[in-house]
């Protein structure tokens, strides 16, 4: 028999990469005070922490363009660290980013419409400024919502899908924040990342419910909550 067989694989997660990126520079701290090491030259490399927490985002499932974001803004800020990059450029690839991931939502396909309720879907953008969307929809399908430098507030409370069923919306959130409220009988499923920002699911589902909204996107330095 295998003396391996059986053992559980250890998950790498990000919070394990923290933990691990947090001793070592306690580590490297203790090092320092011995005059073993320089702590200064050690601690400009810290955007290495950023790049691996984007690799292993990259292994999970739905989290490829998080994992890019991590990753980019890890190379970015270390080329700036290192004395490559002065930090107006890193403000302009930042800007640059932005500027086309909000071309690119805008050039997608428009949510179909089948005829139905109007209210099915949800198409919302908020550009300094806020925009609040109400539904009452009784086969709620998904949508989409963009908050830069604003907020948007979807309210789901009286909407319903059938048993079973499943609804999308994807998010996208800079300097901004959207929140979402749902039923109590929707199950939140969150499949967004955040960078600098937050992606918080605060509903109480009822016991047994087999609806299901999934909630996607990106948060960098805003926050996308969800709540009943």
């Amino acid at each position: 028999m295998d003396r391996h067989e059986g053992r559980p694989d250890l998950p790498v997660t990000p919070r394990l990469v923290l933990g691990l990126s947090i001793m070592l520079a306690g580590l490297v701290l203790a090092l320092d005070s011995l005059g073993i090491l320089d702590a200064g030259f050690v601690f400009r490399f810290w955007p290495l922490i950023l790049i691996a927490v984007g690799v292993v985002k990259w292994q999970t499932p739905h989290q490829s363009s998080a994992a890019f974001v991590w990753v980019a803004a890890g190379v970015a800020l270390l080329f700036m660290t290192v004395g490559r990059m002065p930090a107006s450029r890193l403000w302009a690839a930042m800007l640059f980013f932005v500027g086309a991931n909000i071309a690119w939502r805008a050039l997608r396909p428009p949510v179909p419409r089948d005829g139905g309720d109007p209210t099915s879907h949800v198409n919302m953008t908020a550009v300094l400024g806020g925009a609040k969307a109400v539904s009452h929809a009784t086969d709620f399908r998904g949508g989409q919502a963009m908050a830069t430098l604003g907020g948007c507030e979807i309210d789901l409370r009286h909407a319903s899908m059938p048993e079973g069923g499943e609804a999308i919306i994807d998010t996208f959130a800079f300097w901004g924040g959207i929140e979402i409220k749902v039923p109590e009988d929707w199950q939140v499923v969150n499949r967004g990342s955040a960078f600098l920002g937050g992606f918080e699911d605060k509903t109480r589902p009822l016991p047994g419910a087999t609806k299901r909204l999934v909630v996607t996107g990106m948060a960098i330095m805003g926050g996308v909550e969800v709540k009943n």
